[in-house]
């Protein structure tokens, strides 16, 4: 259950929090946090003091955001993950479930880190570089933009992996070495199908506010950006 603004505004009174915002009962924001307006913070994760969390990101189940991380607007935090004091996260990045990323740490806009994955204290990864799931970047390290660590399945260019979805807890979205093919793998009975099959298939079985859908809109988004890059 999400909190009302009454609630809100009564359980974190020392916090910055704008109206839009979306919190899950059972969150914790400290003092002096700031949520901005359309950010969302899932089941049981802990926003510390002076956290900033950007408009349109949301913050997934029993992720930590530590005092004084950034989260800039549009980027989303995978379940479990641990952002560190005074990391920053551009906007529009995406980080995997489970994932650390050390003090200091600056993620670029559009950055994509797969679940697992160890970012430790003081690296930067630039814009737009994707890095695989279970990776390890050690400390200080520089990663340029457009950067693609860890391609881990056979006959895949590069994939993204979005936990907690379905019975199976991931899908993936990727391209092939035959050329620009964006599926939806782990999906159950939609395994191997595009993202427009996929979205219409699973439109007869599931309610639009249904988890896949927020799946499958950050695959489109995903696909997007690989389009664009393939062809410019």
């Amino acid at each position: 259950m999400y909190m009302t603004p009454e609630e809100i505004r009564e359980a974190f009174p020392d916090a910055a929090i704008e109206s839009g915002a979306v919190i899950r009962r059972d969150a914790r924001i400290g003092r002096d946090a700031v949520i901005k307006s359309g950010a969302g913070i899932g089941s049981g994760a802990v926003i510390k003091s002076d956290a900033v969390i950007g408009s349109g990101a949301w913050i997934g189940s029993g992720a930590v955001i530590k005092s004084g991380a950034e989260i800039e607007r549009g980027a989303g935090i995978g379940s479990g993950a641990v952002i560190k004091s005074g990391a920053w996260i551009g906007s529009g990045a995406w980080i995997g479930s489970g994932v650390r990323i050390g003090r200091g740490g600056q993620i670029g806009s559009d950055v994509r880190i797969g679940s697992g994955a160890w970012i430790k204290s003081g690296a930067e990864i630039e814009r737009g570089a994707w890095i695989g799931s279970g990776a390890w970047i050690k400390s200080g390290a520089w990663i340029e933009s457009g950067t693609w660590i860890g391609v881990n399945r056979k006959g895949v260019t590069d994939a993204l992996v979005i936990k907690g979805i379905g019975t199976t807890k991931q899908m993936t979205a990727h391209t092939s070495n035959d050329g620009l093919v964006i599926v939806i793998g782990c999906l159950n009975d939609y395994q191997g199908v595009t993202i427009k099959q996929a979205r219409k298939a699973i439109a007869q079985k599931y309610s639009p506010d249904h988890a896949y859908f927020v799946a499958l809109e950050l695959a489109q988004r995903w696909y997007d950006q690989l389009e664009y890059t393939n062809t410019n």
